[in-house]
């Protein structure tokens, strides 16, 4: 095949362009290498299988422009990855710059797998077998896009994400080439600077002109974001009954029943997404981790031992899983398991150099975790005593307190834990939020009932302090709900009190002395600043540090 002239696109320069061809076979790699280069792309690289190449991505500076593979390897493993796999991996660890192009290779067998991942961030398929000249009008067309998306993505990598949101609903309004991609990343970058609003009326857009199927997923994510979970359950249904693989629907619905505490429903949800891609370890955390808190420890072993053998050197792991692991390993009395993730977190710390809380907190639990399961009693109290030490830091998170409440629960089971009652109570007080949140405490402490209890009566403690703190404002005793209040917040360290402490100061401050509202404000903006970000996520993303 003879070079266009003109290179790939315009504005490209397809000399210094670097492409990753992910194939088994040594003649599909050789064959897709050859064209890249007669279309002028001079750096080309190639690996057998996606967990080879996962490393290369990880490693590669500059990053590759193009990253072409084959969606089905022959199984080596029942959880290696497929070319799907490593997509959702990449981009559910922000590890694949937007200007990557991303394209897949499949066979009619497998059509439908890939064109429901052109839902999914794909950029585009290619069907075996092709030839050279729709190659290259494909891969033509990727790049353009890409080009002619340049300022969005200078403008998302440079962290101006309403800039970078503003350029596409121009694009999308102004009826500009490729405005449903622009639309698409638009509406996404709208939701997650919670302009809800604004990323509605970009998918109603859409909607009223095309039935995009990510769209609808955009309204169910909205739903969900403005607590309508019902709603969003009803659209996903309706969404899945049209498009059964679309596995983020999965995840979503998965996310709209913990918030309705249907959990056995956003198990099997959830399962289903795993069942569709065996190899993502983000997946299998989410599954794995949720088992257990339903008690389910076998199973969640299996998933989140699953994820560790893929993830172990992939940015998708998240430490919090691999507590997880540790814990349900504990149930199953399987010391080797407990020990591996040990030595997961051991090498995470030695690779960061910075202190890093999160990392300290994980691995002490996980320590503790193993001291139990080796019936270490004066060295499991000491972990959880360091543990409870930490309930008021504003560093220690929901995901933290529910650690520490599954180790009191297996713990106190079997030996005497002094602190055991009052820690659950702290804990439960501060992360008390919402109802699904504080049935998930319960959950977390339900190894031992009296411990539950104690989960279950300390929230309902908070929300009858704070009702009793409202009732002044019928008789017009502003300040004494305020100080109320603000006495309770400052006791329990909880996010929703402390909200409701700043609105009512909002809103009533005005019937108090000046000096008296400004210390109040004063004391409350430290609480906010504090607190009230802090553990909002049950698997929140490793950070690093």
């Amino acid at each position: 095949m003879q070079k266009r002239p003109g290179g790939l696109g315009q504005g490209l320069d397809p000399n210094r362009m670097k492409a990753l061809i992910i194939d088994e076979g040594e003649l599909s790699r050789a064959v897709i290498s050859n064209m890249l280069r007669d279309m002028g792309v001079p750096h080309v690289h190639s690996a057998r299988r996606p967990e080879a190449a996962r490393s290369m991505i990880k490693g590669a500076s500059p990053a590759y422009d193009i990253i072409i593979t084959d969606f089905h390897f022959t199984p080596q493993s029942p959880h290696d990855l497929t070319g799907q796999d490593l997509l959702d991996e990449l981009r559910q660890a922000r590890g694949l710059p937007m200007q990557t192009a991303f394209i897949m290779v499949t066979d009619e067998a497998r059509y439908q797998h890939v064109a429901d991942a052109v839902e999914g961030a794909l950029d585009d398929y290619l069907l075996k077998p092709f030839n050279a000249r729709q190659f290259d009008e494909r891969l033509r067309v990727i790049l353009e896009r890409k080009h002619a998306l340049r300022e969005v993505f200078a403008a998302i990598d440079a962290g101006e994400f309403g800039q970078a949101a503003g350029l596409c609903e121009a694009m999308f309004a102004a009826s500009a080439t490729y405005r449903v991609y622009a639309a698409r990343i638009g509406s996404e970058l709208y939701l997650r600077l919670g302009q809800i609003d604004a990323a509605k009326r970009m998918f109603e857009a859409l909607l009223a002109t095309k039935a995009v199927p990510w769209a609808r997923l955009g309204l169910a994510k909205i739903e969900l974001a403005n607590a309508d979970a019902a709603t969003a359950c009803r659209t996903l249904e309706t969404l899945l009954a049209d498009n059964p693989a679309y596995v983020d629907a999965y995840d979503v619905y998965g996310r709209a029943l913990l918030e309705e505490m249907k959990f056995e429903a956003a198990v099997e949800m959830l399962g289903k997404a795993v069942q569709i891609t065996p190899g993502n370890v983000a997946r299998l955390q989410k599954l794995g981790s949720l088992q257990l808190f339903l008690g389910d420890s076998e199973s969640a072993a299996k998933h989140l031992g699953a994820a560790l053998s893929i993830g172990l050197h992939s940015r998708a792991l998240d430490f919090q899983g691999v507590v997880a692991l540790g814990l349900a390993c504990v149930d199953t009395g399987d010391a080797d398991g407990c020990d591996r993730a040990k030595q997961c977190l051991q090498d995470a710390i030695a690779r960061y150099p910075i202190d890093s809380f999160r990392l300290q907190m994980l691995a002490l639990a996980l320590d503790t975790a193993l001291d139990l399961l080796m019936r270490r009693q004066e060295a499991s109290l000491a972990g959880l005593t360091q543990m409870a030490a930490q309930l008021d830091q504003p560093e220690f998170s929901f995901e933290m307190a529910c650690n520490l409440l599954q180790l009191l629960s297996r713990c106190a089971r079997n030996q005497r834990v002094p602190g055991a009652l009052r820690w659950a109570e702290l804990a439960a007080q501060r992360y008390a939020i919402s109802k699904p949140r504080t049935r998930l405490l319960e959950m977390a402490a339900a190894q031992l009932p009296s411990l539950e209890t104690v989960v279950r009566n300390a929230a309902v403690g908070i929300n009858e302090a704070a009702r009793d703190a409202m009732t002044h404002l019928v008789s017009k005793q502003h300040q004494r709900t305020l100080e109320a209040l603000l006495e309770l917040a400052g006791r329990s360290l909880n996010a929703r009190i402390i909200k409701l402490a700043q609105a009512t100061l909002s809103h009533h401050g005005r019937h108090l002395a000046a000096d008296v509202a400004q210390r109040m404000a004063e004391s409350l903006g430290d609480l906010q600043q504090r607190y009230v970000d802090g553990g909002r996520r049950i698997v929140e993303r490793r950070d690093g540090a």
